[in-house]
């Protein structure tokens, strides 16, 4: 645990400090729950409240409350600024580099510099870990897979022959990259195709735990730079991602279809295959999506499409028992 001044942090973040520059910060907490010698954060209006109970001794805001006697950072993205400090002065780092004698690393293999691989790793033939990497315990490498410089490959990992994994991304428990595609042909029974493809994640990519991203058929999977999947994602093949992009839990993506950059998705959203999704949407949760999405669209819905129009029509339908009994009370008067 590190020792900071606040004048230290405000330097950090390019702040502008109001209150003792001296102050000294040893932890961090949401403003809650933060006591003396936290750093917390206030991003939130509803968080307001917290002013008048908090023991913080030092919050990154967008602006200064002078009504409360406290130690404040301003910034233009209070969150954004408290992630950066925790990053670089209180998540815990890699503190472990070398090979376990259990690993059961093929004699093809290439692997770079200070990379850790705990026991019970498997790794197949001709694959090339990049240096500052970490493969975690059971996991799976199969062969020809490539992963880049400073990835993190979690426990109980699974990544299918030809994968590629960019730099500095992070594999989560559980996450199976590579499996064959949902692909069969209906000629009085199901024969399946082929899947020759493989999947191709990007740099600086974050998957959630439990996530499956399946190989393309004949082209392949590509997740682009910086896309941040959730828990419990599939992705089916020959899906296409772009950069940037955040995609929340329990979210299916069919086959073939393509995501533009800078989306959002929320979580448990269906989406169908063989159509593309533009840049800048925002998808609501439990949307289900059919056709494709011009750049820039917000949509929600079932069958979703703008959403401020399905925002008026389930106003409407909540208020049809009200509107049916007053029109049936009207009409049967006469």
């Amino acid at each position: 645990m590190k020792i900071l001044k606040a004048s230290k942090i405000c330097e950090i973040v390019k702040g502008e400090l109001y209150g003792d520059p001296d102050i000294t910060i040893s932890s961090y907490s949401i403003i809650q729950h933060a006591k003396k010698g936290d750093i917390t954060f206030l991003q939130d209006k509803r968080h307001l409240k917290y002013l008048k109970t908090t023991k913080a001794s030092l919050i990154i805001t967008s602006q200064v409350y002078e009504n409360y006697n406290y130690n404040f950072i301003v910034v233009k993205n209070p969150i954004l600024k408290f992630a950066e400090i925790l990053d670089l002065f209180f998540i815990r780092k890699k503190v472990s580099i070398g090979i376990s004698q259990k690993a059961e690393i093929d004699p093809t293999c290439k692997i770079g510099k200070d990379v850790f691989i705990d026991k019970y790793a498997i790794i197949g033939k001709n694959v090339t870990i990049g240096s500052n990497c970490y493969i975690g315990s059971n996991s799976f490498i199969g062969h020809n897979a490539t992963i880049g410089s400073s990835s993190s490959i979690r426990n109980n990992v699974t990544l299918l022959n030809d994968t590629q994994i960019g730099q500095f991304c992070t594999i989560h428990p559980g996450v199976v990259i590579g499996s064959d595609g949902f692909g069969f042909i209906n000629n009085n029974q199901l024969t399946k195709i082929p899947q020759l493809g493989k999947v191709i994640i990007k740099n600086r990519v974050e998957i959630g735990s439990n996530t499956t991203i399946d190989r393309g058929t004949f082209e392949n999977t590509i997740i682009g730079n910086d896309v941040k999947l959730d828990n419990l994602i599939q992705i089916g093949h020959n899906v296409k991602i772009g950069d940037n992009t955040l995609i929340a839990a329990q979210t299916g993506i069919a086959g073939s279809t393509k995501i533009g950059h800078n989306c959002m998705i929320g979580g448990q959203v269906a989406i169908a295959e063989h159509i593309t999704i533009g840049n800048h949407v925002k998808i609501a949760g439990k949307s289900g999506v059919i056709k494709n999405i011009s750049n820039n669209s917000i949509i929600q819905g079932p069958l979703a499409f703008n959403i401020k129009d399905f925002q008026k029509s389930y106003i409407y339908f909540k208020n049809l028992p009200k509107i049916f009994n007053e029109f049936y009370k009207k009409n049967t008067k006469k």
